[in-house]
């Protein structure tokens, strides 16, 4: 009888001759047997930022491969909606681009023309705990100082960068962590006297931690690095598409990568086999019902490996002791509409400490993070909690906010009208983290040494950092050339 090795190496040479494989060669052809099989070298699970860029290098590098993705679309976090009433395109998800490693050249690659997005509009800044809907006496401030103090953060945060951007690879040894990315964020900002900046990275992106002020330092750099503190202080630039459609990017990508993209399917039943033997994948068409075999000699997983995630990829010991220890925050994101929300405004929630100089108070989660107008009667909503946080809590939380606001006075009469969701995202599981404790215990380290296990490598923020631009930087230095060269061993 053949051996495995045997099968997925015959499997995968028919396949990548352009030829299908058939369900003799298969673990569920039995059961599958109108199953369509199809042999490649690489697998990718998950389209958004990460493994869609990761496939464009894939192909590029002359192997064959399928990306196999749940939604319609290519893109992941990014969410562009076009308003049918003015045609004009909002994109409530990903934002902007960092200029970071290989960011122009993949911009490139795809034939998409960048800008630099236009930064003139202006708002008034409000502040009200949402809870209560009281207004809070927030005192920002001045510009001055709070750019001298996110100086200082750039300063600190660049002398550890290539530590943990674009990868771990330069991740030291336990006992040779620096303690400035395991204190607290907390007690990082006190030492280096961060007051002045806070708000600006909590409004940033850091309220995406849900509890910024006590995750280890590194995660937060990891999401607030030094490339987006140049941003801020205009050292650096950021780029979108000159459409004004973040999609655009990723539609791109699924032009390059054609018949090789499985959309509105997911995996649900695998075999992963020792070492770089082989995988094998069922997957299913969540819209018509069929089933795809795939046989593949690598496996590449560009979603976060949450333990609903994974139950189709049945983790072993060694990789669920890791996952077990990480925790994960989740945002939802949406575009609504209320004639009670003020125009050319961004209310900010605060609670009712967040006065006298206390620049170190911020909502517990789950949280509306804020409301900020978008033009024509439109708002941009960000809903924060931990994993298990659903779409539909984070809707009616966001409306909670909108009636406790008006009954406090602090917005018109709702008159027991909720919003109007024009669209609406849940991103789900995103920045996982572990503890200073498990960093110590040498978390990284086991993490990364699950590279090739099982025929299985990682990309996405549970290997690198949240942002697009730092995982299109982690794709191209790390994961890419690690996985093309396990062909060659």
């Amino acid at each position: 009888m053949p051996s495995a090795k045997f099968l997925f190496t015959a499997a995968v040479a028919v396949g990548s001759c352009g030829v299908a494989a058939t369900t003799s060669n298969s673990t569920f052809g039995t059961r599958f047997p109108e199953a369509v099989v199809q042999a490649v070298d690489v697998v990718v699970v998950g389209g958004g930022a990460s493994g869609a860029n990761a496939a464009v290098h894939f192909k590029d590098a002359g192997l064959s491969l399928l990306l196999v993705e749940k939604q319609d679309r290519l893109g992941g976090m990014v969410n562009s909606w076009t308003d049918p009433a003015t045609g004009t395109n909002y994109d409530y998800g990903v934002a902007t681009y960092t200029n970071y490693t290989g960011t122009v050249a993949f911009f490139d690659r795809l034939g998409v023309d960048i800008v630099e997005p236009d930064e003139d509009g202006t708002y008034t800044s409000y502040y009200a705990d949402f809870t209560t809907g009281e207004t809070v006496d927030y005192v920002a401030p001045s510009v001055t100082d709070e750019l001298l103090a996110l100086e200082t953060f750039y300063n600190v945060s660049s002398l550890y960068q290539d530590l943990f951007l674009p990868s771990y690879a330069n991740w030291p040894a336990p006992d040779d962590i620096p303690e400035d990315l395991l204190m607290p964020f907390r007690d990082f900002a006190i030492k280096y006297n961060l007051n002045d900046t806070m708000l600006l990275i909590w409004a940033g992106i850091g309220a995406g931690l849900a509890d910024m002020l006590d995750a280890p330092t590194l995660y937060l750099m990891q999401t607030f690095g030094p490339q987006t503190a140049a941003v801020f202080l205009g050292t650096d630039v950021q780029y979108v598409p000159a459409s004004g459609r973040n999609q655009d990017i990723y539609d791109a990508a699924a032009d390059i990568l054609g018949d090789s993209v499985l959309l509105n399917s997911v995996v649900v039943e695998s075999v992963r086999l020792p070492g770089n033997l082989g995988v094998e994948l069922l997957v299913q068409d969540q819209v018509h019902g069929n089933y795809t075999i795939i046989l593949a000699e690598r496996l590449v997983i560009a979603i976060e490996p949450t333990a609903s995630n994974m139950a189709a990829f049945s983790l072993d010991e060694t990789e669920s002791a890791i996952f077990n220890q990480a925790t994960w925050s989740v945002v939802n994101t949406g575009i609504v509409s209320h004639p009670s929300l003020p125009v050319d405004g961004l209310i900010y929630n605060l609670p009712t400490t967040a006065v006298n100089g206390n620049d170190f108070a911020y909502p517990e989660p789950p949280f509306v993070d804020y409301f900020e107008y978008l033009g024509d009667g439109l708002w941009q909503v960000i809903v924060v909690g931990w994993l298990g946080f659903t779409e539909s809590a984070a809707q009616d939380m966001a409306n909670e906010a909108v009636q406790a606001l008006a009954a406090a006075g602090t917005i018109p009469a709702t008159h027991g009208t909720n919003l109007t969701i024009k669209a609406w995202s849940n991103h789900g599981a995103m920045d996982m983290r572990t503890t200073a404790e498990n960093l110590q215990a040498g978390f990284i380290q086991n993490q990364y040494a699950l590279q090739g296990h099982r025929s299985t490598y990682w990309t996405g923020g549970a290997f690198s950092n949240q942002l697009s631009t730092y995982l299109w930087g982690y794709n191209l230095e790390y994961l890419v050339p690690l996985v093309r060269e396990s062909f060659q061993s």
